[in-house]
């Protein structure tokens, strides 16, 4: 049997039986002005379900940068010079030759391809954190007490029945 049922089945508290819960009976008839003969008292008690958040770390986002290494190819326009050699008669007489060794020189030249290399920002990578709402449905079992009164009494018409929708346990 517990407590409740057996507090409920008495008819009249024990004094000095149990001090707490005669502490709550004084506190109770202080606040109705009844005596403990005229009524007894039963809390009736549910668990309720209350649901919040806290904040937990979810993992995390790396950013990283790694360099590869690819194999470019750029056609560049190139100029260069050639040489050629033309043998033209000449037909002038007395022009005043002389006859010896000489040696001339005239520079050839070409464009030399030149490779720089530079780096150039091409895109700009943002990462966010943006909070986004969301809610869940959260079940969990709760216990509820419930008070059955039982009137044994054998006078007639003056014994109540308890009302079985009334959660709370008062008779009609």
């Amino acid at each position: 049997m517990g407590r409740n049922e057996e507090l409920a089945g008495r008819r009249e508290p024990v004094r000095g039986e149990d001090l707490l819960h005669e502490g709550r009976e004084e506190d109770l008839r202080g606040r109705e002005g009844l005596r403990d003969e005229d009524e007894l008292r039963v809390e009736r008690s549910e668990e309720e379900l209350r649901a919040g958040t806290r904040e937990r770390e979810a993992g995390k986002v790396g950013v990283r940068k790694q360099v590869r290494t690819e194999r470019e190819q750029v056609r560049v326009p190139t100029r260069h010079e050639e040489v050629s050699v033309d043998r033209v008669p000449v037909n002038e007489e007395g022009t005043g030759a002389e006859i010896g060794e000489d040696e001339i020189s005239i520079p050839v030249v070409e464009d030399e391809v030149v490779v720089e290399k530079r780096p150039v920002v091409k895109e700009e990578v943002r990462v966010r954190k943006d909070v986004v709402e969301d809610e869940e449905l959260v079940e969990e079992d709760v216990r509820k007490e419930e008070v059955d009164v039982e009137d044994r009494t054998t006078t007639r018409g003056r014994g109540r029945e308890a009302d079985p929708d009334d959660q709370t346990g008062r008779a009609r």
